[in-house]
């Protein structure tokens, strides 16, 4: 059916309206979760060195998909549904929290096997003191699903900024309590991070949703069961390429404490990498699916969403994954002082993957919307296939050149994998959106056609950024960094003034999303 009579309608602009409005609020309050990680990164990272950095990149995988495998796919169906009845809702509270146990009990268990396969004892016992925070966080999901219904994201943004805030204050102090045996024991600083960081986040999120669960029904949740069995597949499938990189270097090299020191700084730069990544894609994330859930009727209303949140995302990453990978040389030296310049190849190596990160990352919101969970599961395992022959290819040519070039093995394999992870997701980006387009009915031209013109625009920024700080190469690296990212920010912005004002001035003034229109 044709919708484009609806292209003004009240209900069409007042979509656009609540959509935006709740991505500016998120988008705000990323910049102060922004700032509060760089600071609490910089103060750890000289604390603790990369050897604590290390056992949580090892652990971080086998917390993370146990976790997302049981409780991801239901909250995300509960979103996705139209309408959720009271009885559905204590339903999957409960269900999300016995998931959220299970997880954890995977987690205690993956440590004792990983420990083992690693050649890394201490494992075990951290994989346990991470297990408890699965179950934390699996009591509020269900609360975060109903303010993600109602598009009461900012409130969720502004929870989780507390959050972050006390988890890093927490994190210092214990660090700065634990004195001389910080170096062994680093570790616990992390794991006080995570429990006081889903606290506050479960406290918040009970308090602001004002809904307390009733009696378990089994029968209210199989609906919502079916559904989010094939996208928390589909998301532990491509959580499992996102993180193969590390599971390898764990396996790999973990087993010494330089091998730990350089995948701590490897886990520590690819966190570093997805930052800009997050800024963006999580206020869009949390507002694309149920926006896009409640278009989808409509189909010239979800076209002009869909596509005003994949500009969106282009026009801020594009410009971000250029910027990085031509100041990395002075971001680690910023961040961890010179015992971590070994990091500033693996930074080299992962920048480029920003650009188009996001953009793949949110496409799981665009089939989910449409209930193409299948798809986005078959699409994740092809994926996840290229993604493990590409970090293969990475581990034999590091170690290969790196032998060559007099680095250690450990450090030539890090940035090995790091290029290979940037080169696999540039590669695969394209085939990736326009399975995803089609699989929604919608065509994809007019969007690659804008995005190659912003990344043109990204491009030139990049060697304007190159030759300014080439000119000061004198300064102290600080000073540098902050002259060049305004001078990016100020090129970038006189070159795509028109981009930004269709793809992001909506968000931050008008509060409206608005798509290409042809």
């Amino acid at each position: 059916m044709d919708n484009s009579a609806d292209i003004d309608s009240p209900e069409l602009v007042s979509a656009e309206v609540t959509a935006g409005q709740e991505t500016r609020k998120v988008l705000l309050l990323q910049i102060f979760r922004q700032i509060v990680t760089v600071v609490g990164a910089m103060i750890l990272f000289r604390l603790l060195d990369a050897g604590p950095f290390g056992l949580w990149g090892m652990v971080f995988p086998l917390m993370m998909l146990p976790r997302m495998a049981a409780t991801l796919g239901v909250s995300v169906a509960a979103v996705q549904k139209e309408h959720l009845s009271e009885e559905q809702k204590s339903a999957l509270f409960w269900v999300t929290l016995l998931l959220g146990a299970f997880a954890g009990l995977i987690t205690g268990l993956l440590g004792h096997l990983f420990s083992w396969l690693y050649g890394v004892p201490e494992l075990a016992w951290i994989c346990w003191a991470f297990a408890g925070t699965s179950v934390v966080e699996a009591s509020s999901l269900t609360h975060q699903t109903l303010l993600q219904r109602e598009l009461k994201i900012g409130r969720i943004a502004g929870i989780k900024l507390l959050g972050q805030a006390i988890a890093v204050s927490v994190g210092i102090y214990t660090g700065y309590q634990l004195g001389e045996d910080v170096i062994a024991y680093g570790i616990v600083a992390l794991i006080a991070m995570e429990y006081a960081e889903m606290v506050i986040n479960a406290l918040g999120l009970w308090l602001a949703a004002g809904w307390r669960p009733g009696r378990f029904r089994t029968k209210e949740i199989t609906g919502l069961l079916r559904f989010g069995g094939y996208y928390s597949c589909s998301s532990l499938v491509f959580y499992l390429g996102q993180n193969l990189d590390k599971v390898l270097l764990a396996a790999v090299i973990g087993s010494t404490r330089s091998g730990q020191r350089m995948m701590g700084m490897y886990s520590a730069m690819y966190h570093l990498m997805m930052k800009p990544v997050y800024f963006v894609t999580d206020p869009v994330t949390s507002v694309m699916l149920p926006s896009l859930s409640r278009s989808r009727g409509k189909r010239e209303e979800y076209r002009r969403l869909a596509e005003g949140f994949y500009l969106f995302t282009a026009t801020l990453l594009l410009p971000a994954g250029v910027g990085l990978l031509v100041v990395s040389p002075d971001v680690v030296p910023l961040l961890g002082g010179a015992k971590w310049d070994p990091a500033t190849g693996m930074l080299f190596g992962l920048a480029p993957a920003v650009c188009v990160h996001g953009l793949i990352n949110i496409s799981g919101s665009l089939l989910a919307s449409a209930g193409q969970a299948r798809r986005l599961l078959c699409a994740s395992l092809v994926l996840l296939l290229i993604q493990a022959q590409a970090y293969a290819a990475g581990y034999f040519f590091g170690h290969h050149f790196g032998l060559q070039f007099g680095v250690t093995a450990e450090h030539a394999t890090a940035v090995g994998i790091a290029v290979s992870y940037s080169a696999v997701l540039l590669m695969v980006s394209i085939p990736y959106l326009l399975f995803c387009y089609r699989s929604v009915e919608m065509q994809m031209g007019s969007t690659i056609y804008q995005c190659l013109r912003l990344l043109g625009f990204a491009f030139l920024m990049g060697v304007g950024v190159w030759f300014v700080r080439g000119q000061l190469s004198g300064l102290y690296p600080a000073v540098r960094l902050i002259i060049c990212v305004a001078a990016g920010a100020g090129m970038y912005a006189l070159l795509a003034w028109s981009a930004l004002q269709q793809n992001v001035w909506p968000f931050i003034r008008r509060s409206g999303i608005r798509g290409s229109q042809t």
